[in-house]
């Protein structure tokens, strides 16, 4: 394809700077709806007479559609445009959140929100993707992706805000019919896109077996580990679901090995600097799906707030995560961008320790905001350094791949911190001597945040010590620029 090449021959400084927007604005609102819903599901519930352990399918599948499927998208926007797919995932989009927020019964409901997912997933990985052809690798690049980052850093706690604004005011189907007027306005401004190039689609360039297993693995992955929060890991069903997870994705690897033409070359997700981002972005996501379940469950179950101001209350946060991230987009031209991501997964783990201190009677501005203003800070630090490590470097033909797989990482990241830390927080409140009291609830709650802590600062850990590439990884990347060039 010659989207790029073609991009540039024309006026990428004069549109550019409308392209970046449009972007992020769609991929903002497909972020925003991981969340949005959260405080609308007590009247979901009510009206379609649905038991609380049913309400987390209005969750789950669209994490389970919008995770499993965004390699896949990544590569059908390689060959068959990332433009074209752009669209038709926004189109998608549009479609089935009126469908949500029209629906007449439960089953509609859960269909169109897994249709939503589906168009996230498409709309996602190919607006990455499209950021990194317009935007050629340097200063440029690394500001978009800071902006892009520090939105996606926002967006999950915009949708609290929204969520709880909507909901007390206007209903719980507005949380997803306002996605219709937005989205139509997106789809007017795609006319602004780069063309993409004359279509190119191959069937032998499609790793068929490759995304079959990708994405019902990744798919298996995310509802085995939604499963396990609901029925513990130790139940038959959530083990078969995972071991199934397991065994599609080793075979994916298998698979990737012997394929012509891989869905991810393993030369890309091998190397050392896109390993260390991807984990990364995994233990930071982890953190903030985590954070966001126990400080949620704690201001308006021990606290006291209502929908509205538990939204209010995370907004310093959201507010520093825009600091964060043009402050750490302006950084990265002068230090290296893991030493940027580094910080700011310390400033997360700091964080978590200042809100592992909650109490009872805790306050908001003493228990809350300090380490609500740290954690915002860091976490768009975080996200703009590891995405910045994990795109350098890679070829156009792979920017789908790449893409990819910093937004899967993203995805079974958030599944897999809710999972894993509110097992630890349930675990350590079943410990205490009365577990129903109000104490034993926040003990749990303390316990997931210092775990928390402990997770941030692995993700650092881990990108500290797989920053560079191998000696056999640089000289491969430099046969590839020689044969290019």
């Amino acid at each position: 394809m010659t989207t790029g090449s073609g991009w540039r021959a024309g006026s990428a400084e004069r549109r550019g700077a409308l392209v970046l927007p449009l972007l992020c604005a769609v991929q903002f609102m497909v972020i925003l709806d991981t969340t949005i819903a959260n405080v609308a599901l007590p009247s979901i519930g009510r009206e379609f007479s649905l038991p609380e352990g049913d309400l987390q399918y209005v969750i789950t599948l669209y994490a389970v559609a919008f995770g499993g499927f965004l390699i896949l998208s990544g590569r059908l926007g390689d060959l068959l445009g990332r433009r074209r797919l752009f669209i038709g995932g926004t189109a998608l989009f549009v479609a089935s959140s009126a469908g949500c927020g029209l629906a007449a019964h439960v089953e509609l409901l859960l269909a169109a929100r897994t249709l939503q997912g589906l168009g996230a997933a498409l709309i996602s990985a190919t607006a990455l993707s499209l950021l990194l052809v317009i935007h050629a690798e340097g200063p440029g690049r690394n500001r978009a992706l800071g902006i892009w980052s520090g939105l996606g850093a926002t967006g999950a706690g915009a949708g609290l805000i929204l969520g709880g604004v909507l909901t007390d005011t206007l209903g719980w189907r507005a949380v997803f019919l306002v996605n219709v007027p937005i989205g139509a306005v997106a789809l007017l401004l795609t006319a602004i896109l780069p063309r993409d190039g004359q279509a190119t689609w191959d069937r032998a360039k499609l790793d068929l077996p490759g995304a079959v297993t990708i994405t019902a693995g990744i798919g298996l992955l995310i509802y085995g580990l939604s499963l396990g929060q609901q029925t513990g890991f130790s139940a038959p069903a959530t083990a078969g679901v995972l071991a199934a997870a397991v065994v599609l994705l080793t075979a994916f690897v298998l698979i990737q090995r012997r394929s012509a033409s891989p869905l991810v070359p393993l030369r890309i997700a091998g190397r050392g600097p896109v390993a260390g981002a991807n984990l990364a972005i995994i233990c930071l996501t982890a953190v903030m799906g985590g954070q966001g379940f126990f400080m949620i469950l704690y201001m308006q179950g021990v606290l006291g707030y209502s929908s509205l101001q538990t939204g209010l209350a995370v907004l310093p946060s959201a507010m520093m995560a825009v600091i964060g991230s043009t402050l750490a987009s302006r950084l990265t031209a002068k230090v290296p961008p893991w030493l940027v991501a580094v910080a700011g997964l310390a400033m997360v783990a700091a964080g978590e320790l200042l809100l592992a201190g909650i109490t009872v009677h805790g306050t908001y501005l003493a228990d809350l905001l300090p380490g609500y203003l740290l954690f915002g800070l860091g976490l768009a630090a975080a996200f703009v350094g590891a995405s910045i490590v994990g795109s350098n470097g890679a070829s156009a033909e792979d920017h789908g791949a790449v893409s990819g797989l910093l937004n899967t990482a993203q995805q079974v990241g958030i599944a897999l911190g809710v999972a894993t830390l509110v097992t630890l927080a349930v675990a350590r409140t079943g410990a205490q001597n009365n577990p129903a009291a109000t104490t034993a609830l926040v003990a749990g709650y303390r316990f997931g945040l210092l775990a928390s802590a402990v997770l941030a600062a692995a993700g650092g850990l881990a990108l500290l010590l797989l920053r560079k590439d191998t000696k056999a990884d640089a000289g491969e990347r430099r046969e590839e620029r020689t044969s290019a060039a």
